[in-house]
């Protein structure tokens, strides 16, 4: 390790280089296998988790992540004085006297900061020396508030950056039983020699010396590999994949298709003409191609079903939408469902996508207790299909109160009753239709988890936040239909009951995990995005009693 930091700092010190993006092919390098994270992966997501890690954005300043990994690690001393560090909360940067108009700031700044450097002390010492580790729970026991997670999450940042500058974080050595770092490749001189030349060869901006290093180096780590058993025509391949998957980002495909989808489906309303359907139903296709071939690609790395934390669900929850829209659309023949489906997808894709570091969109081996792809995969599956058909229910009831109020406006200003037109009730018997699949769906999920809990917990109901809420949005919904079937509940009444019921989905899908952050399935506690859904769901309360305040004087 010394002899690693001692060249990457005689290089720089002798360059006196401003940390800038090197034009270079990083093709060969982004496919070198890495030990990191519990699982063997390219080094393009290596360095990609690396930097949204660090920085907190996908790219930053146009480096490609392997750029800026390199840079990092070889130009550490110029890199202590660039901002690039992000921070997000004002109070987090007014505790520590920083400007709260500056959104990314420097090693150096933070390390040179005496309220920062306090509380990373406070940190160290609760942590018993073992580093810092984002937790959501205090040694007290006492939830962390969001401004003492973002100092965590700062200093996390400050850490990792200086475990990737140190090479400590670098395990490109091969090892049955762990491996071993960049920084401790004495059993590995081939290795050792190719990153050495790679560093140096980086450093002085020789293009065709750094390609010759990157294949050296991807040989000698393969080659290491071979000669412990590995398969590496496999371990090629799925690099391949998982770095053609990281370029192409099959979701941003496919919500970018199925909103230029549904924008065509709009237009078949406008215009009779034939050229839109056909290309409406082009974009949606493709952009269904594109959803598959992402969740296959997910499949096939991870050997398990793509919904352990909430990025995989939401992205499952828009592939359900879709399906369930294909199914309704076959047997009812309504347009609407199409256009409906296409935009709630591409909504619940662009949130997915929209800010990586609340929503882990990385390939992480499974917790020990989802460690069961029997029951990962027909519990979890299952009750996230009935939340699509919900949210699909949710769309489709969201229109139709934009016709009851359009009808009520209508008649109130012809001083005549408002009626139930046809496609209010074609609406109507629409959303029932897809909200007799979301409860079947989750009936079933919920009592499949019980299954699971009796079998991994040896207890079949411990009124869990997540098995409460799950059973209350249950119950809600069963409310609903028995509401309509009975005709206690009226057609008007039914389109918004539908649209409130969602809320007990939003809190049984996000709110657990969340805002409540305790049970037993603290796998998938997260944080943040609290006051946009708050926002939303107050918004769209606002506008149900809005159109019912309307469709009442109306009536």
């Amino acid at each position: 390790m010394k002899r690693l930091i001692l060249l990457g700092l005689l290089v720089s010190s002798f360059v006196w280089a401003q940390p800038q993006p090197h034009n270079f092919s990083f093709s060969q390098i982004k496919r070198i296998p890495i030990q990191n994270g519990g699982r063997l992966k390219p080094l393009d997501s290596f360095a990609r988790e690396w930097v949204l890690g660090i920085t907190g954005s996908r790219t930053f300043k146009g480096f490609d992540s392997v750029d800026l990994i390199l840079s990092w690690i070889s130009f550490p001393n110029e890199w202590e004085k660039e901002p690039f560090i992000r921070i997000n909360r004002k109070d987090v940067k007014k505790q520590l006297l920083l400007s709260e108009d500056r959104k990314y700031f420097s090693p150096q700044e933070l390390t040179h900061n005496a309220a920062f450097l306090q509380y990373a002390d406070q940190i160290a010492s609760e942590m018993g020396g073992q580093g810092v580790k984002k937790a959501q729970v205090t040694k007290t026991g006492v939830k962390e508030d969001g401004r003492q997670r973002e100092l965590k999450t700062v200093l996390g940042r400050l850490t990792s950056f200086r475990r990737v500058t140190s090479g400590e974080v670098w395990t490109l050595v091969p090892d049955p039983q762990k491996w071993k770092s960049i920084a401790d490749s004495s059993s590995a001189p081939e290795i050792e020699k190719s990153f050495k030349s790679l560093i140096r060869a980086y450093v002085a901006s020789e293009k065709d010396a750094f390609s010759q290093a990157a294949v050296l180096l991807k040989g000698a780590v393969e080659g290491k590999m071979k000669t412990q058993g590995a398969d590496i025509q496999t371990v090629q391949s799925r690099a391949g994949l998982e770095t053609l998957s990281n370029e192409i980002r099959f979701f941003q495909k496919a919500w970018s298709l199925y909103l230029l989808a549904g924008l065509c489906f709009l237009m078949m309303w406008v215009s009779q003409r034939k050229r839109w359907k056909v290309l409406a139903w082009g974009l949606v296709s493709l952009g269904f191609v594109f959803h598959v071939l992402g969740f296959g690609i997910r499949v096939f790395l991870t050997q398990r079903a793509p919904v352990t934390n909430m990025y995989e669900s939401i992205v499952w929850v828009s592939f359900g939408v879709m399906v369930f829209a294909f199914i309704l659309y076959r047997l009812q023949k309504k347009k609407i469902l199409m256009t409906t489906a296409c935009f709630l997808s591409a909504l619940a894709l662009i949130a997915a996508d929209a800010n990586p570091t609340m929503l882990n969109p990385g390939l992480d081996p499974l917790v020990p207790v989802l460690r069961s792809n029997f029951w990962l995969t027909i519990h979890v599956l299952t009750i996230t299909l009935g939340y699509a058909a919900f949210a699909l229910t949710y769309g489709l009831a969201n229109i139709n109160l934009f016709h009851f109020l359009a009808a009520a406006l209508k008649a109130k200003k012809e001083k005549v009753k408002p009626k139930v037109s046809p496609k209010m009730a074609d609406l109507n018997q629409l959303t029932y239709r897809a909200m007799q699949f979301g409860v079947v769906l989750l009936a079933a999920g919920t009592i499949l988890g019980g299954v699971w809990a009796d079998y991994s917990w040896g207890r079949f109901w411990g009124w869990d936040p997540k098995e409460v809420w799950a059973l209350i949005a249950l119950l809600c919904y069963l409310a609903i239909l028995h509401g309509r079937y009975a005709g206690w509940v009226r057609p008007f009444g039914f389109a918004a009951w539908s649209v409130l019921g969602f809320t007990s989905v939003v809190m049984a899908w996000y709110g657990v995990n969340f805002v409540l952050g305790v049970g037993l399935h603290s796998y998938g506690f997260a944080s943040g995005g609290m006051e946009w859904v708050a926002t939303a769901v107050l918004i769209q309360i606002i506008l149900v009693l809005l159109v019912s305040f309307f469709h009442k004087r109306a009536s």
